[in-house]
């Protein structure tokens, strides 16, 4: 390894720790931007321009889509009533950077960049412990008790605080096991490759299960139920069985952890999102910080409830950019999730990832549109991923022997 690449490892594992660990290691969101804008993105940026500078028009070609969907969100502040036009081209910069950097570093350094998305899985999933450990060891709540408490912020020491809530907890590490597991596929065989993604998983299992979300464990097994139905291996039902006896244990155990807090408010927040979709359902509202306050009747005692969002990432996504948005969005990553079905291509987990994600922010989602936040490793990078993977195994088949972009392993 030539001292380029020990820097260029060095540089993507710390930017990923902070990735996957930040959210719960900054007290204040804004905190990890300016970090990440200044160590991840910029620099990114310009990796990327100056990899995608002999293809330009190539490259604009194959990204199409996320380029028309990024310039109707961020144009579309204009007009809403609460324009904020530098947190959505902030937005911009960070969701292009994160596209352009994936297609660019699995042509030029595809194996480090993996080795380093490992090593910063492994990295979120050990402070995810930690949170774990100080919630209930030091804070000394019953296991019972959902972690990080009732929207309650605990002060350890100096250094740790717990500050996040579930929703969020669980949009950040649901898809992160198919993320190890993706990038232990794609480096070469080893003792530790081949436990690294079994351990971030089991520790991030935990953390999900302290969690208490059923949402979750919904997306986990739409993640699972994927991968055996698109390559039809039966060893890929195991996945599967696991996580029906890890949530037939609960039932078992302790059932009041899925069934005590009774049914949702969802629909009935979802009914009045609706109505306000119905307004202006091609082009919607746009893009603005905060929606509207949306007001229900709660279904289970007939009291007046506000809530801030619809939680649903798609009725966010219909709310703020109507039809037209929710189109565009999808077809960001649509083509590639139906060429990834192909038996000749080794997109599955990417896939898996994606599927989970997606059914993660059916229930919770936060906004649809934002700068680095809690819902990016359910949405944005399992599409970067996928899409980066796509390309560049499109670029391999017909690459002839001998040219240095092709990667062997891939």
């Amino acid at each position: 390894m030539t001292r380029k690449e020990k820097l260029l490892l060095v540089w993507m594992t710390v930017s990923f720790c902070l990735f996957f660990g930040g959210l719960l290691m900054f007290d204040r969101r804004p905190r990890l931007l300016n970090v990440l804008d200044a160590l991840f993105f910029v620099p990114a940026f310009i990796y990327a321009a100056r990899v995608h500078l002999d293809d330009v028009r190539g490259f604009l070609k194959r990204n199409l889509w996320l380029l028309v969907f990024l310039v109707f969100a961020t144009v579309s502040t204009f007009f809403a009533d609460q324009p904020n036009l530098t947190r959505f081209t902030r937005a911009f910069f960070q969701i292009f950077t994160l596209f352009a950097f994936s297609q660019a570093i699995l042509r030029t350094h595809a194996t480090l960049f993996w080795r380093a998305l490992l090593l910063g899985i492994l990295f979120g999933a050990l402070v995810a412990m930690v949170d774990f450990y100080c919630y209930y060891f030091i804070v000394d709540r019953p296991f019972s008790s959902q972690l990080y408490g009732n929207f309650e912020v605990f002060h350890i020491n100096r250094f740790i605080t717990l500050s996040t809530n579930q929703l969020y907890a669980s949009m950040y590490f649901v898809t992160l096991p198919f993320f190890a597991f993706l990038a232990a596929s794609r480096l070469p065989r080893s003792l530790m490759v081949r436990l690294a993604p079994y351990a971030a998983t089991l520790m991030i299992v935990v953390y999900l299960i302290a969690n208490q979300r059923r949402s979750t464990l919904v997306a986990l097994v739409a993640g699972c139920l994927i991968l055996p139905l698109v390559t039809l291996k039966k060893k890929l039902i195991v996945p599967l069985v696991l996580v029906g006896v890890i949530i037939g244990s609960i039932f078992v155990i302790s059932p009041d952890i899925i069934m005590e807090r009774g049914a949702s408010n969802r629909f009935a927040i979802w009914t009045e999102t609706w109505h306000a979709i119905t307004e202006h359902p091609v082009l919607g509202h746009a893009m603005a910080g905060e929606m509207p306050d949306i007001h229900i009747i709660r279904p289970d005692n007939g009291k007046p409830d506000v809530y801030s969002h619809p939680h649903n990432y798609y009725l966010s996504l219909l709310y703020y950019l109507g039809f037209a948005g929710l189109l565009l969005w999808t077809l960001i990553w649509l083509p590639a999730a139906l060429r990834s079905l192909r038996g000749e291509h080794r997109a599955h987990l990417a896939l898996a990832a994606l599927a989970t994600g997606l059914t993660a922010v059916l229930f919770d989602g936060v906004h649809p549109y934002t700068p680095f936040m809690y819902n990016w490793p359910s949405v944005w990078i399992p599409m970067a991923l996928l899409v980066a993977c796509m390309q560049r195994d499109q670029r391999a088949r017909p690459t002839p022997p001998g040219d240095g972009h092709a990667d062997a392993r891939e």
